[in-house]
């Protein structure tokens, strides 16, 4: 979109084009405005804040701080303004700072739904599940038609085991939202968690009525049917799902106790001692570079991989990888022969079922004596076969499978052994950290 800048407008609808403009993602151009607006009213608070939104969205963490508090000091009893700070102090993990700022925004707007939405999910993410509750049901009370509040509660009983009442939350939001993606997501699931395979199939077919080709209903229904079981997640199913999840993914996987990043850390340390920094390293998978900090000390180059332009962004706002590519990774070892020395993958594999040319090309980029190190969720032992995909939409492998095809790319194994990789509705998510190594 072109803006035109020589027509004159009043403040109050050049802060309208510009939130427009804005909510459109035409940053640059709402950026613009803005500085206008502040060049002829250097305090105008609505102009700060959003510039202050804005800066957040852009990864400019200090910058979103400092102006969102200075809107606040303009307009203390602006309970918007309070709650979008308590947002803004959640993503950056400052949890207190965020609870503060909540209650503060209640404190003046007692009978804002969204408000206690947002307070209702951070009390959620640091597990305080009693308070949360409430506070959904609280959102509800005053706005029976908020389907986020009722996905969020969905989410939330599913978290804790409730699954019937995560069924019912989840029909809740369909009515109030019909057709909403998330809604049929966690309905879908919890139908499987109940053993009710029919009826979550039922959703994901009504999904793929709506919307043909829908990757994430595919997936779903192939996990819940078995049938059509895709030898390893499509591209587009693994862009949607991270770039959704971009912004919030390493908060959430924090409060998931998430531990294959540095699961991968320390076999790298035990297997490769102190880092020497004179190493080419692959991290495929990258996701927002919560490996990078382990693997920054090994590394004369570090190189990112990730299908997810929303991860890769949070990547780069670390300042630890040297290269960054938006690709798929079994095409981007495969173009990259004798390049690397050692290549990670957390939890990344787990979006393959079989893998065998993943690790052909893993060998392929690898120098002799090379390592690959990754992580894998690891199937029951009641559970038969090779690989299995789970209702969840990931991949779980057996560690006879994982041997046998290290051997058949021509890597050795160093060592499979059993962790626990996260903890989902209160139980461990079992897998595999597994560490090989091309022959010398």
């Amino acid at each position: 979109m072109t803006l035109d800048t020589s027509q004159p407008l009043t403040i109050s609808d050049a802060m309208k084009l510009a939130t427009e403009l804005h909510h459109a993602g035409d940053f640059e151009s709402a950026y613009k405005i803005y500085e206008r607006v502040l060049e002829v009213q250097p305090e105008h608070p609505d102009a700060i804040h959003f510039m202050a939104i804005m800066a957040h969205q852009q990864g400019q963490q200090e910058d979103a701080v400092r102006l969102m508090t200075r809107s606040i000091e303009l307009v203390p009893d602006n309970a918007g303004f309070h709650s979008n700070l308590g947002n803004l102090m959640f993503a950056c993990e400052r949890f207190e700072e965020a609870e503060q700022a909540y209650r503060r925004a209640i404190e003046l707007d007692p009978e804002r739904p969204d408000v206690l939405n947002n307070y209702a999910v951070l009390c959620k993410g640091i597990q305080r599940y009693p308070d949360s509750e409430q506070l959904f049901l609280r959102a509800i009370a005053l706005a029976p038609g908020f389907s986020e509040a009722h996905n969020n509660l969905a989410h939330l009983y599913m978290r804790q085991g409730r699954i019937n009442e995560s069924v019912a939350q989840a029909c809740e939001a369909l009515i109030c939202e019909p057709g909403g993606e998330r809604a049929r997501e966690i309905l879908g699931i919890a139908y499987c968690l109940l053993k009710r395979f029919d009826e979550a199939a039922q959703v994901y077919r009504e999904w793929l009525e709506e919307e043909p080709g829908n990757p994430r209903a595919l997936h779903y229904l192939a996990a819940c049917t078995g049938q059509d079981v895709p030898a390893r997640a499509s591209d587009a199913y693994v862009q949607q799902v991270f770039d959704i999840f971009s912004e919030s993914f390493d908060a959430k996987l924090a409060r998931l106790e998430y531990r294959a990043p540095a699961l991968v850390g320390q076999a790298v340390a035990t297997c490769l001692g102190e880092g020497s920094g004179g190493l080419d390293v692959f991290d495929v998978g990258c996701g927002t570079g919560l490996c990078g900090p382990y693997l920054k000390p090994y590394a004369k180059t570090l190189v990112g991989v990730d299908l997810s332009s929303g991860m890769l962004a949070k990547a780069r706002e670390r300042g630890l990888y040297d290269e960054l590519h938006q690709a798929e990774l079994t095409a981007f070892l495969h173009a990259h022969p004798d390049a690397s020395d050692l290549v990670v993958s957390a939890d990344t594999l787990v979006y393959f079922g079989a893998l065998d040319e993943v690790l052909r090309n893993a060998a392929i980029t690898l120098r002799r004596g090379g390592h690959l190190c990754f992580t894998v969720e690891a199937i029951r032992e009641d559970q038969a076969g090779d690989f299995l995909l789970q209702h969840n939409g990931r991949y779980a492998h057996a560690e006879r499978y994982l041997r046998a095809a290290l051997e058949r790319a021509g890597l050795g194994v160093v060592s499979i052994e059993p962790e626990a990789l996260r903890y989902e509705g209160g139980d461990k998510v079992a897998g595999w950290l597994v560490l090989s190594r091309k022959a010398a």
